[in-house]
């Protein structure tokens, strides 16, 4: 969400990519930054005016949802866009929608492929047009900083977006999917019980998942931009 005036459309210039920070600010992500990431050459940091813009749109799609019918928020998706979600309905929504649109199936994605994913989605919301709470992005990108990525499977969904992906994303940030590090070993939640338990931030902490969340992320090509 925003005003058009919140979302540069023509950046002056890409963010910095040379040195040992990749600066992710909504603005500008050139396919070297991505790969930078992607290869783990750069650390990403988010600029603190792109989050702020992020915030914005967040508190501007709260308040839209709040003034009527919004999409995905209090009525169903797909086929069951005229369906409207009574308030206990909407208790839950989103859970069910990363669930539903989280079936993956084949071989694992290469971390490389995922972690570009990571990248081009964190910046696409820190643009300030999604109306996703900011924390998911920053949770993105803590993700690459620390090495660990979601498991994320060759097939999934069939349209505009690539829903599977990011909703398998999505059930990782919020704590309900494990991590995998480079090496593809599982890595639980943060602060999860057990002597197998990684001591330190080893991953993101989990994002408590707000309404609105679940579409907001999925309603991206970041795989299919990551992969290219």
């Amino acid at each position: 969400m925003g005003t058009a005036s919140e979302i540069p459309r023509h950046p002056a210039k890409a963010p910095s990519s040379e040195g040992a920070f990749v600066v992710l600010d909504g603005v500008g992500l050139d396919a070297h930054a991505v790969a930078r990431l992607a290869d783990a050459l750069a650390e990403p940091t988010a600029a603190p005016r792109a989050v702020a813009r992020a915030e914005r749109s967040w508190h501007t799609a709260r308040r839209l949802a709040a003034a009527g019918r919004m999409y995905g928020r209090d009525t169903g998706v797909g086929a069951n866009r005229m369906v409207f979600l009574s308030d206990e309905d909407q208790v839950g929504q989103d859970l069910r929608l990363l669930r539903s649109h989280a079936g993956g199936v084949g071989a694992l994605l290469p971390t490389r492929q995922v972690r570009a994913m990571l990248a081009v989605r964190a910046n696409q919301v820190l643009a300030g047009g999604s109306g996703l709470q900011p924390a998911v992005a920053q949770a993105l990108v803590e993700a690459l900083r620390l090495g660990v990525h979601p498991a994320v499977n060759e097939f999934g969904a069939v349209g505009t977006g690539d829903l599977t992906a990011l909703a398998q994303t999505g059930l990782t940030v919020i704590g309900e999917r494990p991590w995998l590090s480079d090496e593809a070993a599982p890595r639980p939640p943060a602060g999860a019980p057990g002597p197998d338990a990684p001591t330190g931030p080893a991953v993101p902490a989990p994002v408590v998942l707000e309404h609105g969340d679940a579409l907001a992320l999925m309603s991206s090509n970041a795989l299919t931009l990551g992969q290219a």
